[in-house]
This record gives C-alpha cells, structure tokens and sequence, in this order.
C-alpha cells in the first residue's frame, strides 16, 4: 500500500493544497446550493457534516465565485463517500504504517533522514497541527487504495490505436473571416418598448443585492509578530543552521571514493580504510596532487576519469547524507576528513562556493521567522482573550481595540456573495454579519477567521435593503445589448448567404485572415461544432467552405485550403495514446463507482430557500 506514497513525491503537496483527492466531478452538481438558515452543514453524508468551515479549508481560504462553489462542494462530498467506503472496508492505515508513511516523505527529510524540526516547520508554515496533516495523510493513502483498481492499464488494440491516431493527428490548413456583429449595429434600432419589455423579463438580473458596510478589528499572527524583538545572536544562530538553504548555496565539489563492497568483513573495510587515510595524508602534504589521485585510486567511474571532479550542487541535491552534509560544512578550498558512507569512504575537497543571495538579503527573512515562531504561542493566547472580549463588550470594539491596541477599520460594502475588501471576501464573516444578532440586535459578531491566524469581529455602520435598480439607470445598457443581439442576427444571415455563394463557385470580395492549421484536439479558440464543420469539409476539391455562428464573435467563414495527413504511428506515441484511452476509462469507472457510492451512503444536500437569490442548480 505504501508504495503509493513512496513513488508519488508530490503527496505532501497534495494533502497540503487545495483538496486532498482530487476526484473527477461528474454532471451531478445540481444537488447543492448556497442558502442561509440555522443548520450549518451544507450536505450530510453518511450523517457527517461538510460545512463553511470545510469548503474554506477545501480552498484555502480563498474566495470562489458562485459559479465554483457547487464544484468545490460536490468534491467535499466525494471525498466523504469514498472515504466512507474505504472505513467501511477497513482500508484505513495504522498509525506504524501511517508514520513510515511520512517519513518517506522527501519533504521533510534534512541529509537524507527524516527530520522532525523540518516536519514541524513545514506544517506551522501551512498553519497546519501534526494531527491535521496526518488525517489527510490517512484520508489521501485510504482513498488512493480504495480507487487504485481504477488506475490498472487496459489493452487497447493496435487497429483502434491506428485509428485514433489518424483522427487525432490529421489537421486542416484553413483561412478564416468574421462577420462581426459591431459592424452590422448601425443597421438595427431598438424601440422604448423593446428596452422596457427586456427590463420586465429580466427583473432579477437589475436588482442590487442586500449589503452593508461594517466597522471592524483585526487580530492577527503577523501584527503579533511584527513587534516582537529578535536579538542578533538569535538570528545568526538560525543562519548557521539554515545557510545553504537561505543563501541557495551551490557547491563545486570533487572526491576521490575508496569502495568498501556491500557485506565487507570488518578485515576488508579496515584494509580500504588503511588506504584512504594513507591517500589523505599524501593530499594533506601535497593538495595540489587531488586530480591525480582520483585517477589512480577512486572507484567511483562517473568521476574518476575527470580528476574525482563531480560537479555543482545545491542544497535540493540528491546526495547520500554524509556526504551532502560533509559537503556543506567545507569551507572552499579544503579537504575533509574520511567521510563513510553506504558506498565506502570519500575524501571530498570543495573547489568553489557560489551564493544567490548575501546574509544581508536574507536578515528580513530570517528575521520574520523568528518572529513567527516566537508569536505562536502569543497568538494562541491572545485570540481566545479577543475572542471573549468581542462578545462580553458585544455593544462597541472599543474595548478589543484598547485592549490589544488594534485601530477600528472601516469596510466597503459587503453583500452575502461577497466583500469589496479583500481581507473580509470570507463567507464565515458574510454569514455572521447578516445574522439577526449583527444586523438587527447592532451586537458585534463573533471572531470569524477570515484567514489562517487572523480573526475579525465586526459591527454594523450601515444597512441597506435589496432593492431595484430604476429602468433610467441600465436603459442605456440594455438598448446597447438589444442591438447586439439584432446585429449577430444581421451578422448570421449575411455570413450564411456568403458561404451559400461560396459554396456554389461564386467569387466573393472577403479579406481573409493568415492561414493556420488546427488539429481535432486542443483547439481552444474554436468550439466543438466549428471543429466538426471544419472537418466534415469535403477535401477532394479544395478550397472547400465552411461556417458557423459563433456567439458572441458573430459568424465565422473557413476556407479550408488543404488536408494533412497524420504521422506515422509511434511507439512512443501509442504507448501515451494507450495510456491516456486507460486514464479515461479510469475516470468513467471511478465517476460510475461515485454514482454507487451516493446509493449506498445517504447524502443529505441542503436546499435554499425560495428567497434566497441563489440557483438551484
């Protein structure tokens, strides 16, 4: 099982980033949909929650449209199925096998062995607990066992490769002309019944939502941090530890390596010890006889030839640890002790250190660190403080604001979708600023972390209602959209009399744009349908024509001018093609097994209220 984690090197990205799966999202999103009222969650699967919590953590933090945020919940609860199934079938590791799971993780390693101050580090950067990390740990291993069946290769005959690569690999040289719907707007006219009638039908599209602008204080890590002291002997003591990795040190190195067979009797490796320190004392005499003595006695064959020269590496180098840590504490120009590793013993000699920055370049950074790390524990103290404090004194933030010496800020106007600050775009603020104790009661909200140590409470400054926005405000916009649609109608009917005439010989006074070939596949600019058309064409008598009304840009005539054949059929070329037809299959079968999986397990979507000003769907 845990080969998974050991050949996928970006696992701990995975569990650290957006979502911990990443499973394929099929139609079925419909099931959601953004609404208010007092049950928090927002779906039930198998009677656990998924909550705003749940889809800030999904995103980290980060605001999403509307538009994504049925996606990014309807993968919550796939995740929660496929985790559930996996539970079910006892696919969950044990905390050994969770541990040496971890440990193999690459990120976390400090000369080659798994580092817990490194570990700690990483997962404080991500404001992340141990426990946390190893939940999406155990989640990520269980769902990737449970759909790992779905990953097997399938066989794929040569004859349906053959074609599929004819298909995929043959392209059409073509031209192309837009009749734009703008050059038509002069030619249509919109009456004030045709701009009142729009506006009747599409009441909702012109009414300006609920908002309201807040008074608020913030609470955060960083502004702990920033005013805390750091002494110079703190950070230079961090700057040894961490040089080549601050500084992006590259080191030039050369070695000459006495090999000691795996299995070597106590007998054998003291012999090649006996040479390799009688080699160093020659060097420690003589330095300058280094090339010459890795030609004679290093058994190392990528370097030998060249003198033991080795090459230029970084602190991201993939060294044996003894090695690579001998190798950064050599000052340039000297020669080490015997180092012993797994391959034998190694003299290493260090030609020349090369840094990207300077101390002086990376103080702030350094510094900032330490800070960090030393207002942790202020932040964890003084947030729950805050947090009492904004609810006791829940008539004014003075109190919090004198209290923690934080200045009251002033918002611009946040709906329930959203907020114009950018620190307050966080649905848990909108939520709690629209609930009847903040909007009604003029209490200040509860300390909502609007970000990973960063805690807001807010109150009320100003309120406005959901109204509509007056005919004579959007009239102009309207009569501009309804000429626009006129004039694509316009655009469509003289493009399609342009290609009729085209299409039966006539010559027709057309600029063309240069001529580009496109395949069937990867095509951005050009929708499905055109694809289709352009190679439904026949090529027997070329150029042929081809058009289509493309909305929004107008209509768009091809010529296409010539028809290339695909390349032959590589074998490295089937092998992607072979893999890729798998790679779907996989996620058609693991989309079917999902479809099983809301069968088996109850899920519970939470519907919006009729007035909530939010789609179903």
């Amino acid at each position: 099982m845990f080969d998974i984690v050991q050949k996928n090197k970006t696992l701990v990205q995975i569990v650290l980033g957006l979502v911990a799966l990443g499973l394929v999202i099929g139609a079925g999103v419909s099931g959601y949909s953004a609404m208010s009222g007092a049950d928090h969650a927002l779906v039930k699967v198998d009677g656990k929650s998924i909550t705003e919590y749940d889809v800030q953590q999904a995103t980290n933090g980060q605001p999403i449209s509307n538009e994504m945020r049925p996606m990014v919940i309807e993968q919550l609860v796939q995740q929660r199925l496929v985790l559930a199934a996996a539970d079910k079938l006892g696919l969950n590791p044990s905390k050994p096998q969770l541990q040496q799971a971890i440990s193999q993780i690459d990120a976390f390693h400090e000369n080659g062995k798994f580092s817990p101050t490194r570990y700690q580090e990483m997962l404080a950067a991500q404001q992340m607990s141990p426990a946390m990390f190893e939940q999406r740990v155990r989640d990520s291993i269980a769902a990737r066992t449970l759909l790992g069946a779905y990953s097997v290769t399938n066989i794929v005959p040569q004859t349906t490769l053959a074609r599929m690569a004819k298909l995929v690999g043959e392209r059409r040289e073509v031209q192309a002309t837009v009749l734009a719907p703008s050059a038509f707007v002069g030619q249509v006219s919109v009456s004030a019944d045709e701009i009142k009638k729009y506006y009747d039908s599409h009441a909702s599209e012109f009414k300006a939502p609920e908002m309201v602008r807040v008074e608020y204080v913030m609470l955060s890590r960083q502004q702990i941090a920033a005013k805390l002291a750091v002494s110079d002997e703190e950070i230079q003591k961090y700057f040894d530890a961490h040089r080549a990795e601050l500084l992006g040190e590259q080191r030039d190195v050369a070695h000459i390596l006495f090999e000691v067979p795996k299995g070597a009797k106590p007998d054998v490796k003291a012999k090649v010890r006996a040479e390799a320190e009688k080699v160093l004392a020659e060097l420690k005499a003589n330095p300058g006889r280094f090339a010459e003595l890795a030609k004679q006695y290093s058994k190392d064959p990528g370097s030998a030839a060249n003198g033991g020269e080795l090459g230029v590496f970084g602190a991201d180098a993939s060294l044996v640890a003894p090695f690579k840590e001998a190798m950064f504490k050599l000052p340039k120009g000297q020669l080490s002790d015997l180092v012993e590793s797994e391959f034998g013993f190694h003299i290493i000699r260090v030609n020349d250190i090369q840094a990207k920055s300077t101390f002086e370049q990376v103080k702030p950074q350094v510094v900032a660190k330490l800070q960090g790390d030393k207002a942790e524990s202020q932040y964890r103290t003084q947030a729950q403080a805050f947090g009492e404090l904004v609810y006791q004194k829940g008539d004014s933030l003075k109190p919090a604001a004198d209290e923690f010496k934080l200045p009251i800020q002033q918002s611009g106007w946040i709906t329930r979708q959203g907020a114009q600050d950018p620190q307050l775009n966080n649905p848990k603020l909108a939520e709690a600023v629209f609930s009847d104790d903040v909007l009604k009661g003029k209490h200040n909200s509860e300390a909502i972390e609007v970000a990973p140590d960063t805690l807001v409470s807010a109150r009320i400054l100003e309120h406005k209602a959901a109204q509509q926005t007056p005919l004579d405000t959007v009239r102009g916009d309207i009569e501009q959209r309804l000429k626009l649609e006129k004039a694509a109608k316009l655009a469509a009917e003289a493009g399609a009399k342009q290609l009729a005439g085209l299409q039966a010989g006539q010559d027709a006074q057309l600029t063309w744009q240069p001529s580009r070939q496109v395949g069937r596949l990867g095509e951005r600019e050009l929708n499905s349908a055109t694809l289709a058309a352009v190679f439904s064409a026949p090529v027997d008598k070329l150029p042929a024509y081809v058009g289509q009304e493309v909305p929004g840009a107008g209509y768009v005539i091809f010529k296409v001018v010539s028809a290339i054949p695909a390349p032959p059929l590589s074998d490295e070329m089937a092998q992607r093609m072979r893999d890729e037809v798998a790679r779907t299959y996989g996620q058609v079968e693991v989309s079917k097994y999902i479809s099983d999986l809301k069968a088996a397990f109850k899920v519970e979507y939470r519907k919006a209220p009729a007035d909530a000003g939010n789609p179903v769907e």
